[in-house]
C-alpha cells in the first residue's frame, strides 16, 4: 500500500482543475453561538455529484491505463464513492461496476446509473474482502479501486485542504467524518504538511465506531454498524489509512446518531444545506468538543448532501 504524498495531492489538484471548480467555504455567524467558535463550513454537497469523493474519483480515474479503463472498474460503496467513480467513468470513457448494500438509498442508486454504470447489489459489502468483488474481478478482468487503501483517492481528497488553505490560511482547526479513511488521510496529509499546527479532528459514528475504536487503541478494532450514516457506516478500518490517521490525527470523537441528526437540522436552518449522516457528523463533533473549539478558526468538512427524503423527514423527527 502506498501512502500519499504532498507532491501527489498537487498533483490531484492540477488535474481536477479541469473538471470542477473550488468548493465554497463560508462562515457562518449562525452557527458560531452554538459552537462558541468561528464556524466554517467547506461544502463539498455543492460538487457535480453532491459529495467530496469525485475528487478522488477523479484523480483516480485520470491516472489509469487507456487498457484498464476499457476492461472497467468495480468498487465497493453505500452511494457517493460509486457515484463520484460513475461520473469519472463517463468523463474518461471506463466501464464501472458499483457493488451497493443490499437496501441501498434510492436517490444514489438512481444518481450512479444515470451517470452509466452498473449497480450490484450485495450483503457483504462492508466485509473487508467482499465476495461480490472477488467475483467481478475474476469474470470481468476489472480492477479493484478503493476509496480507503487508494492513494490515488486520497492524494484527491487531499486537495480540499489545499482549497482551505487558499481562503484560510489561519484556519486553526478542521473536522472531517471519517469512514473507510480516505478523506481523513488526504486531508491529514496536506494540512500537517503545510500548517502543522492547526489540529485536525475526526469523527465517526458511536453506532460505527471501528476507526474511532482502532485510534483509541492503537490497533484495528472491528465493530458492529446500525448507524443511519451510510457514508460513514463501516465494520472495520484499513491497515493504511489507520496508520496515517495514528500519526496525524490531533483528536477522534464519536457521536450518537441523534446528535448528527440534530447536526443536520442545524446545518438546515442556520446554513440553508441540506447535509447527509456524513456531511453533518462535523458539526455534531463540534457541538461535542465545546469550550475547546472557543474563539478558534474551525472549519467543518461537510463531506456530501446526498441525504434521502426518509433520512431527512426522520431528522426533523427527532428534533421535535
Amino acid at each position: 500500500m502506498t501512502r500519499p504524498t504532498l507532491q501527489d495531492i498537487y498533483r490531484a489538484r492540477s488535474l481536477l482543475a479541469g473538471y470542477m471548480s473550488p468548493t465554497p467555504l463560508h462562515h457562518y455567524p449562525g452557527l458560531d453561538a452554538f459552537t462558541g467558535a468561528e464556524t466554517y463550513v467547506k461544502h463539498e454537497n455543492h460538487t457535480r455529484t453532491g459529495a467530496f469523493k469525485i475528487r478522488g474519483a477523479l484523480n483516480t480515474m485520470s491516472l489509469l491505463t487507456p487498457e484498464q479503463k476499457e476492461r472497467g472498474v468495480v468498487v465497493s460503496s453505500s452511494g457517493n464513492f460509486g457515484q463520484g467513480m460513475a461520473y469519472a467513468g463517463r468523463i474518461f470513457g471506463a466501464k464501472v461496476v458499483v457493488v451497493m448494500p443490499e437496501s441501498p438509498n434510492p436517490s444514489k442508486v438512481e444518481a450512479i446509473e444515470a451517470f452509466g454504470a452498473e449497480v450490484v447489489l450485495s450483503d457483504t459489502v462492508y466485509d473487508a474482502d467482499p465476495a461480490a468483488i472477488r467475483s467481478i474481478i475474476e469474470e470481468r478482468g476489472c480492477q479493484y479501486v478503493s476509496d480507503s487503501t487508494d492513494h490515488r483517492f486520497m492524494a484527491g481528497s487531499g486537495t480540499i485542504m489545499l482549497e482551505i488553505l487558499d481562503r484560510l490560511p489561519d484556519v486553526d482547526v478542521v473536522i472531517f467524518p471519517v469512514g473507510g479513511g480516505g478523506l481523513a488521510s488526504g486531508v491529514s496529509i496536506a494540512a500537517k504538511a503545510l500548517k502543522p499546527d492547526t489540529q485536525v479532528i475526526a469523527v465517526c459514528s458511536a453506532q460505527a465506531a471501528s476507526p474511532y475504536l482502532s485510534w483509541k487503541k492503537g490497533e484495528l478494532v472491528d465493530s458492529s454498524m446500525t448507524t443511519f450514516a451510510e457514508g460513514i457506516g463501516v465494520k472495520v478500518t484499513y491497515e493504511l489509512p489507520f496508520r496515517i490517521m495514528c500519526d496525524l490525527l490531533d483528536d477522534f470523537v464519536a457521536v450518537d446518531d441523534d446528535e448528527i441528526r440534530r447536526a443536520i437540522v442545524l446545518l438546515l436552518e442556520k446554513t440553508h444545506n441540506l447535509a447527509e449522516g456524513a456531511g453533518a457528523a462535523p458539526l455534531a463533533a463540534a457541538l461535542k468538543l465545546g469550550e475547546r473549539l472557543r474563539d478558534k478558526k474551525v472549519v467543518l468538512i461537510q463531506s456530501g448532501g446526498n441525504a434521502s427524503v426518509e433520512e431527512l423527514k426522520a431528522s426533523l423527527g427527532a428534533a421535535q
